[in-house]
């Protein structure tokens, strides 16, 4: 009779640890409607032209637990046409990074100054060895007629790590690859999109259930 109370304690207790470690990175789209926005989107391409950004925002990071971890969605706001791929990195030295997880590339054509959440796709699924900063980052294919899609506060007063294609450093969006050498390290910027982490639903079940064991051998020795 008592495997029905530790069941229903273990189900609570994953919900509690997804709950628990699950975050938010990027500044979102919040970002566009704080005091004094100064909003704008990236310099617009030509048929022939490739404006493509990379975009990482070094400022909205969030501290995880090791574990892991899933990217289940982004949520952006686009001012223009464009494709675009979310990926999320980890710090490796001075405004350098590792991509521990990309998602799929957002063909956007309509919809602009709407917040708009996807599914985060591709290789949505990444595990940290020990307590690390996670980032949000965005790039674009580099290909004539390119061009960021995401909107931007200008005067938000943070910052992202920014290239552009001119600069000749962009690092394309590859699980496991670089980013670095940035044209534009600091840049006083934000765009408005974000990407949703839980943790991976069998590592929080495993986790629960030694909770709910030493729980369980507790109440056993009163």
């Amino acid at each position: 009779m008592i495997l029905k109370p530790i069941f229903f304690a273990t189900l609570a207790a994953a919900g509690l640890a997804i709950s628990a470690n699950a975050a938010t990175v990027g500044a979102g789209v919040g970002i566009l409607t704080q005091a004094g926005a100064n909003n704008a989107f990236d310099t617009p391409a030509t048929a022939t032209t490739d404006q493509s950004r990379q975009n990482l925002d070094d400022k909205f990071f969030v501290t995880l637990p090791a574990g892991t971890y899933i990217a289940t969605t982004w949520q952006y706001n686009a001012g223009q046409a464009g494709q675009v791929i979310p990926y999320l990195a980890v710090l490796t030295g001075a405004d350098a990074y590792q991509i521990v997880a990309v998602g799929s590339t957002q063909t956007i054509t309509g919809g602009f100054g709407v917040n708009t959440t996807v599914t985060f796709g591709g290789s949505s699924t990444f595990t940290l060895g020990a307590a690390t900063n996670l980032y949000a980052g965005i790039t674009n294919p580099k290909v004539a007629g390119s061009q960021n899609p995401i909107n931007t506060n200008l005067a938000s007063g943070s910052t992202v790590d920014h290239d552009n294609n001119a600069d000749g450093n962009m690092s394309p969006a590859v699980l496991g690859g670089a980013v670095n050498g940035f044209g534009h390290a600091n840049l006083a910027r934000s765009y408005a999109f974000s990407i949703n982490v839980v943790p991976e639903p069998t590592t929080a079940l495993l986790s629960s259930l030694g909770v709910v064991g030493l729980l369980f051998g507790t109440r056993r020795r009163r």
